[in-house]
């Protein structure tokens, strides 16, 4: 059983999924059929749920979002995003097995602008530090750049594959606006925001370059990633069980002192609310916050300590 988790309306966090076993199953491909399920995928569960995308990008193994999660329901979100997406991989590259590994989607809560400014630069830039194209704009797949935060509309078709024409559930085009996230707007402006997150990109790229010289590896380009199989694995060192973040703050000791300071007093009063519950107390109240409890069995939640 997972720890609980605080979901919070309003809150801007970072996500990132992975494909089991490290396959490259969601690679681009020349037809673009990746692309077109992802964005497709991720605009009907942003609608559905009330999410707010701000930017994103699909690597051959994993994904990552940033988002704000407006109604305060993003394991929902993630469910019916990752779901559909799974399926149209499944069915685009005839893959029998399941799509993403069983380790939960990495979930972290982005506390201060700052923090918002270098998980987007991350994302922006996670192309070139996997040393697959040299700049961001290269990669052939689904991405996004400092230009499109709060400017791009990305208009979508319905997926040939999985997706039931007749269904009416499943709407023949959909519209994705990548906005700027609200805190970027209020302690920046978007243009100045846009600028920090451009050089934020540029720092990360060099030091990639830098990198790629030191240890001889080339860049892969993007005709060569066009041409791997889905069936390849990623072969990179990656350490086994390193921990997932619950919070970024950029260096902010204050924020992350008040947000090990909520959680804690979370986890306190969640832990003693479970002991009553599963007493026999149906009156038992859990925290704000309260995810599971809350939505499933009905729960009553009323504020932390």
């Amino acid at each position: 059983m997972t720890r609980p988790r605080i979901v919070d309306p309003g809150a801007t966090l970072a996500l990132s999924r992975r494909t089991t076993r490290r396959h490259f199953l969601l690679n681009p491909d020349e037809a673009r059929q990746i692309e077109q399920c992802y964005w497709y995928c991720l605009g009907y569960a942003a609608t559905l749920h009330g999410v707010i995308v701000h930017a994103a990008c699909l690597m051959s193994t994993h994904a990552h979002e940033v988002i704000t999660d407006v109604r305060g329901e993003y394991p929902r979100f993630l469910e019916t995003f990752h779901r559909n997406l799974a399926h149209c991989t499944k069915a685009y590259r005839g893959w029998p097995e399941e799509v993403f590994n069983k380790k939960s989607t990495g979930v972290h809560a982005l506390l201060t602008a700052d923090a918002i400014i270098q998980s987007i630069a991350y994302l922006i830039a996670n192309p070139v530090e996997a040393l697959a194209v040299r700049y961001a704009k290269d990669w052939p797949g689904a991405h996004t750049l400092p230009a499109h935060v709060g400017t791009r509309i990305i208009r979508v078709q319905r997926p040939a594959h999985y997706f039931d024409p007749n269904n009416p559930n499943w709407p023949e085009s959909i519209e994705l606006r990548l906005e700027m996230p609200v805190a970027l707007e209020l302690d920046y402006g978007p243009e100045l925001a846009r600028e920090r997150i451009t050089e934020r990109v540029r720092q990360r790229r060099h030091l990639a370059w830098k990198k790629a010289k030191r240890t001889g590896i080339a860049f892969v380009g993007s005709r060569r990633v066009l041409r791997f199989a889905h069936t390849k694995r990623a072969k990179s060192y990656e350490a086994f069980g390193s921990l997932d973040p619950q919070f970024a703050a950029a260096g902010h000791r204050g924020a992350v002192a008040e947000a090990v300071k909520r959680l804690r007093a979370f986890r306190a009063h969640y832990e003693r609310a479970l002991r009553k519950w599963t007493a026999g107390d149906r009156n038992a109240c859990f925290p704000v916050g309260t995810w599971w409890m809350r939505v499933c069995h009905g729960a009553r939640c009323g504020p932390a300590p």
